[in-house]
């Protein structure tokens, strides 16, 4: 590598870059959670702080790593990393500029890094600490630390921890939380978002929508010289919208799966059905079309199944929403005939004005542009795929008496 190109990567801001966007995805995961009568800050009271609606606040430092190890993971926090001290040292001295005892008790601190934790002496005391609450012993581990290096910046750190007296040093100690590992942000804000809908194609546009309306707000709001910061109550209002997905009707997937049409297409039912009435006549070359449109439906409405796109239930609804159309058409034309064949007349004499309401009914029903639940239509040539499917499976038909004609078969 040349001098020059080491000179550029020196002065390049791409690993501090990176650890403002993990600040910033840490403070999307958490807004997720966002409860009424809490408010969330970034940038305000620290890098990200949560206010509850008891008066207490937690208040989180997120730090990011891009270095790996020797294993590819990000590197270990380690008990002398110069985030940890500095990030407990910022902390001590907000503590330290109250000088009654209100302020640590209405805090929590958490600091949150996606650096991998690995015989850290310092958490394995802390954590000693939270049990046994032997003072002496966690504050010789501190002092142990500050005599282990020879680093300056990072012995006055911590010192400066180490100086706080006992009371509100225990109680800091206390209220501290250290989270390592929390690498993948992102994964983790998208496994959120799916664990909320329970449907993974939502994920991505919530993501994509909420992640770019956050940045703009964050950057309107602070170059507006206001501080960033969004109540429960709130939130639904300013970044609703970035849901509405959940809501709107969406097109159901395709896959658009090669058709294999049977041998004998004049042999099944639906077609016998059409035939019977007029409406083709034997060896029409709708006779393929119309199968194929019936079997384009089939492939999808299994995918749509299978893969629980739809639901039973929906399902259910849609097949009987669809019958009922068919339903209130086929009583609509055949009442007339229905009264006469109550007067006496018989059904062979009245077969040719059968036939002709027969194929006014498929006029009407191929008109339908069905839906499921929570999804825009179909559209024509799939609804009228599902009606030649319900009528394959006699679930309805055309001519006035073809639930006789065609289940004697």
């Amino acid at each position: 590598m040349t001098k020059s190109r080491i000179i550029q990567e020196q002065h390049t801001a791409g690993p501090q870059a990176i650890g403002f966007d993990y600040q910033f995805y840490y403070f999307m995961f958490l807004a997720l959670d966002l409860k009424f009568g809490q408010k969330i800050g970034f940038e305000v009271k620290d890098d990200i702080h949560i206010d509850k609606d008891d008066g207490k606040t937690t208040l989180y430092q997120a730090k990011h790593t891009i270095i790996k190890n020797s294993k590819g993971n990000p590197q270990n926090l380690t008990d002398l990393d110069i985030d940890l001290w500095k990030t407990l040292s910022n902390w001590v001295d907000f503590i330290k500029a109250d000088n009654t005892s209100g302020f640590i008790n209405k805090q929590n601190f958490i600091l949150v890094t996606n650096k991998s934790e690995n015989n850290n002496d310092f958490i394995d005391s802390l954590k000693i600490f939270k049990e046994d609450n032997d003072f002496d012993k966690v504050k010789s581990k501190i002092n142990e630390l500050s005599n282990k290096t020879l680093d300056k910046t990072l012995k006055k750190y911590i010192k400066n921890v180490s100086k706080l007296n006992k009371t509100k040093l225990s109680q800091f100690l206390h209220k501290l939380t250290i989270e390592t590992g929390e690498d993948e942000i992102i994964d983790k804000i998208k496994k959120r978002i799916y664990e909320k809908y329970y449907q993974e194609n939502l994920v991505e546009p919530i993501f994509n929508n909420l992640s770019s309306e956050l940045n703009l707000s964050k950057y309107l709001d602070i170059k507006a010289g206001q501080k960033f910061e969004i109540s429960g109550d709130e939130f639904g209002k300013r970044f609703g919208k970035c849901f509405k997905i959940v809501t709107e009707l969406k097109p159901l997937p395709k896959r658009n799966l090669p058709i294999l049409l049977p041998d004998d297409l004049e042999s099944q039912i639906f077609i016998k059905q059409l035939i019977d009435i007029g409406e083709i006549q034997s060896g029409s070359n709708y006779i393929r079309e119309y199968t194929t449109h019936m079997l384009k439906f089939l492939n999808e409405f299994s995918y749509w199944s299978d893969e629980n796109f739809v639901l039973p239930t929906d399902i259910e609804e849609f097949k009987r929403n669809s019958i009922q159309i068919w339903i209130n058409e086929f009583r609509s034309k055949y009442r007339q005939i229905e009264r006469q064949i109550n007067n006496g007349s018989s059904i062979e004499n009245l077969e040719e004005d059968i036939k002709n309401l027969g194929i006014e009914i498929v006029d009407y029903i191929r008109k339908q542009d069905l839906s499921i639940q929570g999804f825009s239509a179909l559209g024509i040539e799939f609804s009228n795929g599902y009606y030649y499917t319900l009528s394959d499976n006699l679930e309805l038909g055309w001519h006035f008496d073809w639930n006789n004609k065609y289940k004697k078969e």
